[in-house]
């Protein structure tokens, strides 16, 4: 390989810009947005000829948006309510615009990821810019962070936490460059759309109010960075005012004591939460846990583990002598570990632990990703470049393909990339049918298929798994009571009792399917079997020979829709039923 050539390449890869607009690295730029664009191209492709698909958080979160389209839907309808409440005012406003031009919020929620894909690559790209100006650093960065996203459907649900990605990253971007603008802009945004990490942008810009000379922790005095840090805060006070006066219905938060003594909290449980160890608890936890493995992924965020070796080296590689603001990603950290002690100490009330350490060692790790990536590689070329043999000078481009080919390539074939999430409506017939039913229908079932009738039909139901979410007691009292009297109601022999019930809650159609009358599918349902005694006393009905549960005697005679081994039965006609109780 020629002289000319090695400096080409070098000069390809490895030489630094001054701005982010420059022609080179513009290039980097668009190659970055093209994986931002095609990992949620190819999360879509998966559902091709699907006719009902949505992904799992969306069930919950945004299948009430369907009331912006039209105010009917879903009326006196405690699960729509309580999701509509507690969603992030940015989020409403989104859909609620896309809403006013007719777009189902739903079907905005399959495409809304490669907006968001485009604004993740774009911010971390930059973000990455300001650490080590080298355009390749902020493409292998971006791509990193989306690969990351998108092993851990981190994106594709189209919900508050698909937003925080860009938002924080355009957060760390303005305090880096000292933008009042974008730092600010970042905060009222983060309030807006996921306001638990307004706090941990508050622990950052308290961080840097304060600088280390000579060993030694004193104030930061650059005017510039003070002005941004304390207006910041007070910003970020006043944002989290209104969510901490406001109140609703909902409340309180449930207590640690209170969470306790549910089983929906224990490991394994319908929100696992008290693991079986301590190291479970404080390292793996979906919800308590550090969770630094879903940070390290993809392979290529290891890497990031090696940049303090090379800080210490500085000497022996050029191109960290060139890194800049690294002392953000360190603040980022810092706030993101207080924060999940603080959610520790003071349980649910700043929401969850795991949520402030894993997006922070997220960002923290993947974004570091590339540009220890870049300084070890830039080595590693010097090294191979002075050798004499033909094999060495060849060899910046055989590594360079065989790792473009690990990096960019490997995590894309894999059958599992990307992971979506996404749950299929197997019942379009179903859904056709309940469509055509009055809006104020109600449907009740102990079925997992009821989870999908919301956001199928936008017709309300009694009870769901996917709705069981436990956090405020003002909602899930409420919630849980409702479950044991379903499973009492639907299982009982005595069609009084059930005729008792469906008077009460005014739920007009029974969802049930072939085996749902078998005990050995209650005593396999780990949900069904938080409600006790209902659950067990359900089993027992089912194990004793004597008598069928009225709902199932009733079956044949109240029928009004079958698909498949779904079937759904008339609350009006058991109301009008007569049977031998005897």
């Amino acid at each position: 390989m020629s002289s000319n050539h090695s400096k080409t390449l070098d000069t390809f890869f490895f030489s630094q810009v001054k701005n982010w607009y420059e022609p080179r690295s513009l290039y980097w730029l668009a190659a970055a947005i093209f994986f931002g664009i095609l990992y949620p191209c190819m999360a879509i492709a998966k559902a091709s000829g699907a006719e009902y698909w949505i992904q799992d958080d969306a069930r919950q979160h945004i299948f009430w948006m369907a009331r912006f389209l039209d105010p009917a839907l879903f009326p006196n309808d405690l699960i729509a309510d309580y999701y509509q409440n507690i969603s992030p005012q940015g989020v409403k406003f989104i859909y609620w615009v896309l809403a006013k031009v007719s777009f189902n919020p739903i079907t905005v929620s399959h495409y809304i990821p490669i907006l968001l894909g485009i604004l993740t690559s774009f911010t971390a790209y930059l973000f990455c810019l300001e650490i080590l100006n080298i355009p390749l650093a902020g493409f292998l960065s971006s791509i990193a962070l989306n690969q990351n996203l998108w092993m851990q459907d981190g994106l594709s649900s189209g919900t508050a936490k698909a937003f925080l990605i860009p938002i924080f990253i355009l957060f760390l971007w303005g305090v880096i460059r000292k933008s009042f603008v974008f730092s600010w802009l970042g905060i009222i945004l983060l309030g807006l759309f996921y306001p638990s990490f307004v706090l941990v942008a508050s622990g950052v810009l308290t961080l840097r109010c304060f600088q280390i000379q000579n060993k030694r922790i004193k104030i930061n005095h650059d005017k510039s960075d003070l002005q941004l840090n304390i207006i910041g805060l007070f910003i970020a006070f006043f944002v989290l005012l209104p969510l901490a006066l406001s109140s609703s219905e909902f409340e309180p938060v449930i207590t640690l004591a209170q969470a306790q003594q549910l089983p929906e909290f224990e490991a394994g449980g319908r929100t696992s939460f008290f693991q079986h160890t301590v190291w479970d608890y404080v390292f793996n936890g979906s919800r308590t846990g550090i969770r630094i493995t879903s940070a390290l992924i993809p392979n290529i965020a290891y890497l990031t583990l090696v940049l303090p070796i090379v800080l210490v080296f500085k000497h022996k590689f050029k191109l960290s002598k060139e890194i800049n603001n690294l002392s953000i990603t360190f603040q980022l950290i810092i706030s993101g570990f207080t924060l999940f002690i603080l959610a520790h100490l003071l349980l649910f009330k700043l929401y969850l632990p795991s949520r402030y350490t894993l997006h922070t060692l997220r960002f923290a790790i993947t974004l570091l990703s590339g540009v220890t990536f870049v300084i070890v590689i830039q080595k590693f070329f010097l090294i191979l470049k002075n050798r004499s043999v033909v094999f060495f000078k060849v060899s910046p481009i055989l590594v360079s393909l065989i790792l473009g080919f690990l990096i960019l390539v490997e995590p894309v074939i894999d059958q599992d990339f990307p992971v979506t999430g996404y749950h299929y409506g197997q019942y379009s017939q179903l859904y056709s049918f309940l469509e055509k039913t009055s809006k104020d229908t109600v449907i009740v079932s102990v079925v997992s298929e009821v989870n999908n009738i919301p956001s199928f039909t936008n017709r309300s139901v009694f009870i769901g798994e996917e709705y069981g979410i436990p956090y405020h007691t003002g909602y899930y009292n409420r919630f849980r009571q409702r479950a044991k009297d379903t499973i009492a109601a639907h299982f009982t022999t005595d069609l009084k009792e059930l005729q008792s019930f469906i008077a009460q809650s005014s739920v007009d159609l029974w969802l049930i399917s072939d085996d749902v009358f078998k005990a050995a599918y209650l005593k396999n349902n780990g949900w069904l079997n938080h409600f006790q005694p209902e659950t067990n006393q359900a089993i027992a009905t089912l194990e004793s020979s004597n008598k069928l549960p009225a709902l199932q005697r009733l079956e044949t005679q109240c029928i009004v829709f079958t698909e498949k081994d779904i079937s759904l039965i008339d609350s009006r006609c058991i109301l009008a039923a007569e049977i031998d109780n005897s």
